[in-house]
């Protein structure tokens, strides 16, 4: 699966979390939670929604936008390692730009995939006897953390070094 495919498919699960969650979510829906997890913040079921929506939609068009106009880009707004190299002919560049849309597209579905497990985390807790975000949340979290470090690093440490056979 392409890293483009696996971004459209998170955006489904999105959604579908997203619509699951209308249906499921009480009339009052805490908001926001604090570092040990239990709600700080409350609000209604359409504020919520509302917030959810709003967030997922925003973070959607920026971070899939941002992967699909790599090619149009300028130069001084893409930043790689080893720069210099990539850019010293088209093919280069073109290779490039290449892994840097499929780089974004990759870190989008992660970030997408997170906001669903937030959404439902949310959900689970609004409805709970003791609202509280559980360790649903906390593993979601921590591969979040983990793919998106693990992924960075390994592109600023390896995807993107000098390459003498290209």
């Amino acid at each position: 699966m392409t890293a483009r495919r696996a971004y459209l498919a998170t955006l489904v699960c999105f959604a579908l979390v997203l619509v699951g969650s209308a249906f499921a979510l009480p009339a009052d829906v805490p908001l926001h939670f604090g570092g040990s997890g239990d709600p700080d913040r409350w609000g209604s079921r359409a504020e919520a929604l509302t917030t959810m929506t709003a967030v997922g939609g925003l973070l959607a068009v920026i971070l899939g936008g941002t992967a699909a106009l790599v090619d149009r880009m300028p130069l001084t707004y893409l930043n790689v390692p080893h720069k210099e190299w990539w850019t010293a002919t088209p093919e280069r560049e073109t290779r490039m730009r290449s892994m840097m849309r499929t780089d974004l597209y990759a870190l989008a579905a992660a970030t997408m995939l997170f906001l669903a497990v937030v959404v439902l985390a949310t959900t689970l807790a609004a409805r709970s006897e003791d609202p509280a975000l559980g360790p649903f949340f906390f593993a979601g979290l921590a591969c979040y953390l983990v793919v998106v470090l693990g992924w960075t690093g390994w592109a600023l440490s390896t995807r993107y070094r000098r390459r003498d056979d290209a």
